[in-house]
């Protein structure tokens, strides 16, 4: 049998951080333990919530074996995550944000996918940005296309050569044990997802694209990023540092692309400085401002024949100023 074949009824862990949603909580787990694929295990992660979550995650548990809670102090979603991972034990692992929710066939397709092309080690979905006024995504679609990638074009998706909306997303995925066995999310940080998706398409020889919206991404209105900059938004460029460090030593050929993205990810944050403001006083940003102006024009060009829109042409010529 081939190594990469599936059992016939391979368990998922799906793992779930819980920090302060009380009013999310219902309608999350309501859409993973009514998934049509049954053999699944829950684990959610209270993460020192200061609300009624950990009461909540407790009756879920009560009302449903497949479900496993732990608590901890608060460490953030990384940390919350790889106490998830570490009592996993399912062949397969998916994440999902408890603000958000699911479509009741997603890991029954994904799967799916999985057996219809072995050798992929991760199958993702589409995803529904929402802001949840309007009534629950319903999938029209009937003919999906189901489409294999190797590594290689992963990466390029990854690294947005061919445009492209940006790929970070690890709740859209579902995952093969073997990718996570060395795996765990950087924990104090809020760009762990960038981190993580990089790992998996470099620890993977392929990867299975459902073109369908499985995956509703709550985009709470109340926090939308308008707000302005702070030390942990360096972060996001932190991240793609790492990135372009390490695809340097190992897929050469990437190179320059990673390094128009750290350029990109020093534009975005850039940009958000000049439209959302930061703290003036505060002398570590306004330092890190002046370096990150410092990169974005010595990549000006590459950058404004970037696939781009051109409101971000715009943008980029203003910051640039």
């Amino acid at each position: 049998m081939n190594n990469s074949m599936l059992e016939p009824d391979p368990k998922i862990s799906i793992i779930v951080p819980v920090y302060n949603v009380e009013q999310y909580l219902a309608r999350c787990m309501e859409t993973i333990l009514n998934q049509t694929y049954k053999n699944i295990e829950v684990i959610l992660i209270d993460d020192g919530s200061k609300d009624n979550s950990p009461v909540l995650c407790d009756e879920w548990k009560a009302k449903d074996n497949r479900v496993v809670v732990i608590h901890q102090k608060n460490a953030g979603a990384g940390a919350a995550r790889n106490a998830g991972l570490e009592i996993a034990t399912g062949e397969l692992i998916g994440f999902v944000d408890s603000d958000d929710w699911i479509q009741f066939d997603m890991y029954e397709t994904l799967i799916s996918a999985i057996r219809k092309y072995p050798e992929a080690d991760i199958a993702e979905c589409e995803t529904n940005r929402t802001d949840g006024r309007k009534e629950p995504f319903k999938n029209e679609a009937k003919n999906v296309a189901i489409c294999e990638k190797t590594q290689k074009q992963v990466l390029e998706e990854f690294f947005r050569i061919h445009g492209g909306e940006s790929n970070y997303g690890i709740y859209t995925k579902l995952i093969k044990r073997k990718v996570l066995e060395n795996f765990r999310f950087v924990e104090g940080t809020i760009s762990e997802d960038v981190m993580a998706s990089y790992y998996f398409y470099t620890h993977s020889d392929k990867v299975v694209k459902v073109d369908k919206k499985l995956y509703n991404y709550f985009q709470n209105q109340e926090g939308v990023t308008r707000k302005s900059v702070s030390k942990r938004d360096l972060e996001y460029i932190d991240a793609f540092g790492r990135i372009h460090e390490d695809i340097s030593k190992r897929w050469p050929e990437f190179t320059e692309y990673s390094q128009i993205n750290y350029a990109r990810a020093n534009f975005t944050i850039l940009g958000k400085m000049k439209l959302y403001g930061y703290d003036k006083k505060d002398a570590n940003l306004t330092c890190e401002l002046a370096k990150m102006k410092k990169i974005v024009r010595q990549n000006f060009k590459k950058l404004l024949f970037w696939k781009m829109s051109l409101s971000r042409k715009i943008l980029l010529i203003w910051v640039c100023i």
